[in-house]
């Protein structure tokens, strides 16, 4: 049965639609004879489908709430099937060097001794040039690759076991290129070579050597002595070298190693502990370049 009212024929006694306006048995006028049938027939199954109704709406309205709720605990940057919008597995960070399989970028850059960038080199037949790599950031372990496009012109060779210091040197007249390779970064220089003794070669200087040089403590700068009230007791020292650039290093050094001993703390030598062990006087140089500086450490009198 459905929703739409029935009406039963006067005449044959049977039921049809209220739409209709002749019985469709016997062909009887619905307004002369026929009488609608009660609402009661359709109470139960109005009540059935309006049940039903409402149990859709609300099963729709769950859907909705459950698919929004986890839409909202999606990363915005995440795509379809679990990967970024770059393709990347879901859950691998995409910032370079921070996770296995990713790569950061490395920075190279070659300067001579005395601090200047060198991309371009000019040297003759014979002559060779000291330079030193950079590579940033601290975080890549990966040693430089150098290589030269022609080395019947220049050649390069690594000069320690890190692979950032470097000699070039020439070995007839023309042009090559010298390349440092870290990962996907490529650093080049120009070289270009000219005969023995033509007086172009333009090599950068190897050194810098050290004009003067002084030291200090905490408490004086420069220091010129100092005394130590008791056996043990330190002091730390640091070299003033001038210009600051310089190459070599500090050497330091003790006239009386049974009263004061010095020791440098500290790869560039410019900082020592000076360390009383005795009774007496002594005297503390540091020594660069030619270049010294002597200062007095004391002992304790008693």
């Amino acid at each position: 049965m459905g929703l739409i009212p029935q009406t039963k024929c006067g005449r044959c006694d049977r039921t049809y639609s209220s739409l209709r306006s002749r019985c469709p048995y016997c062909g009887a006028h619905r307004n002369k004879k026929g009488k609608r049938v009660s609402d009661g027939d359709n109470a139960t199954w109005k009540l059935i489908i309006g049940i039903l109704l409402i149990v859709v709406l609300v099963a729709a309205v769950i859907v909705i709430l459950v698919t929004s709720s986890s839409d909202a605990d999606k990363d915005p940057n995440d795509g379809e099937g679990g990967k970024t919008p770059s393709g990347e597995q879901e859950g691998v960070d995409s910032q370079p060097g921070n996770n296995p399989g990713t790569s950061t970028v490395a920075q190279i850059t070659v300067t001579a001794a005395d601090g200047t960038t060198v991309s371009t080199l000019t040297v003759e037949a014979g002559q060779a040039a000291d330079l030193t790599a950079a590579v940033t950031p601290e975080t890549i372990t990966d040693k430089p690759v150098w290589t030269s496009s022609n080395e019947a012109v220049a050649t390069v060779e690594t000069l320690d076991d890190t692979g950032l210091k470097i000699r070039i040197s020439g070995v007839a007249a023309g042009t090559a290129t010298v390349t440092a390779t870290v990962g996907e970064t490529k650093y080049e220089i120009a070289v270009t070579c000219s005969e023995a003794g033509s007086g172009t070669g333009t090599v950068p200087p190897t050194e810098i050597l050290a004009t003067r040089i002084t030291a200090k403590t905490r408490n004086y700068n420069p220091v010129e002595d100092f005394t130590c009230s008791k056996i043990g007791q330190t002091v730390e020292v640091t070299a003033i070298v001038t210009p600051s650039n310089a190459t070599g290093v500090p050497v330091w050094s003790s006239s009386n190693t049974d009263v004061m001993e010095v020791v440098p703390t500290d790869e560039t030598g410019l900082k020592a502990v000076v360390t009383c062990v005795g009774k007496g006087n002594a005297k503390i140089t540091v020594t660069i370049d030619g270049q010294s500086y002597t200062f007095i450490a004391r002992g304790p009198k008693k």
